[in-house]
């Protein structure tokens, strides 16, 4: 299992040479096309996100920026291909907790090390995860649909959108702390979990918030609990599972990533780019529509951050009985 320890990134960071951090230094480094990897499809919110980010960036760095989709167990050939770019600041990667995070705790040998191969860079937004029911359930809490699921254990099926992930770690926490067997139902991304729960194929599921709001808003599935520890403004009459007497917190984020060995200087330009993106009145209003909350730093609290989340996480991976994959 991969350490993703604070010492670890804050020695990398410091190690990183500084060759001056001026726009005409970028430029001069970054001469041609700066690429953005995404691990995940075209369309899905995770490449918007980097496109919207990709179309601020080229103004602030002066180069033409372009997303580059390398689709693909959970992030992983992403980052397989951010460890093999040169580190010159023409590479970057927009990636999410789960290929940064559960993926190291979970397998194996997934073709990289976080804190070997690849340097935070700076964290571009939060959002939140939460339960939901089938709309026919008669259900409107998540207290509520604990009682319905101990009284129809034959029924409480969960989805999630993916095995070894933090839905299905967060759903077997849960079942042991309420004492019910909630049954966790796999699915190949939140799209097709979406569409069973409307179906009413299954019970319940839980996935980032944005993927139920608009059908919570038109009643075809209403959302019992967000799992964080505040309410949203969105659907701020919705409580937390914390509000409902329930230990979870399930929030998401995405980071920006460096091939390790890229210039200090580079990483802290590309750094000031996403945080004066990400202040940007525009960026912020089409970023909260997709229920993405607006979010940056600098390299080193990313790091923090995740190793806080890989703290966090690792003890209820272990607690689940995980074999590595």
């Amino acid at each position: 299992m991969q350490s993703l320890s604070r010492r670890t990134f804050t020695v990398r960071l410091a190690a990183l040479p500084l060759l001056g951090s001026g726009a005409s230094g970028l430029r001069a480094q970054t001469a041609g096309t700066v690429r953005i990897l995404v691990g995940f499809p075209a369309g899905g919110t995770i490449d918007v996100v980097a496109r919207i980010l990709a179309d601020q960036l080229k103004d602030d760095l002066g180069v033409p920026v372009v997303v580059e989709n390398r689709a693909g167990a959970g992030g992983q050939l992403a980052a397989q291909a951010l460890k093999s770019a040169a580190p010159d600041g023409k590479t970057l990667m927009l990636a999410p907790d789960h290929t940064m995070v559960v993926v190291p705790l979970t397998v194996k040998d997934p073709g990289y090390d976080v804190a070997r191969d690849m340097v935070p860079v700076a964290q571009v937004a939060r959002y939140v995860g939460a339960f939901a029911v089938s709309a026919g359930l008669g259900v409107k809490t998540f207290t509520e649909y604990v009682e319905w699921a101990r009284a129809n254990p034959s029924r409480a099926n969960v989805g999630i959108p993916a095995p070894g992930s933090k839905p299905h770690f967060g759903m077997l926490a849960l079942a042991r702390e309420t004492g019910v067997p909630f049954t966790t139902v796999p699915y190949k991304g939140s799209a097709p979990l979406v569409q069973d729960l409307l179906g009413g194929q299954i019970a319940a599921g839980t996935t980032a918030l944005g993927d139920f709001l608009e059908h919570h808003a038109a009643g075809k599935l209403r959302i019992v609990g967000v799992i964080d520890p505040r309410r949203v403004t969105q659907i701020p009459d919705v409580p937390t599972l914390a509000e409902q007497g329930y230990k979870m917190d399930l929030n998401y984020w995405l980071g920006m990533f460096a091939p390790a060995r890229t210039p200090g200087a580079l990483v802290e330009r590309v750094n000031a780019a996403v945080v004066k993106a990400m202040a940007q009145p525009v960026i912020r209003e089409r970023m909260l529509r997709m229920v993405f909350e607006p979010a940056a730093g600098t390299p080193a609290a990313l790091a923090g951050l995740m190793q806080a989340d890989a703290r966090y996480w690792e003890p209820l991976v272990k607690a689940a009985g995980w074999t590595l994959q």
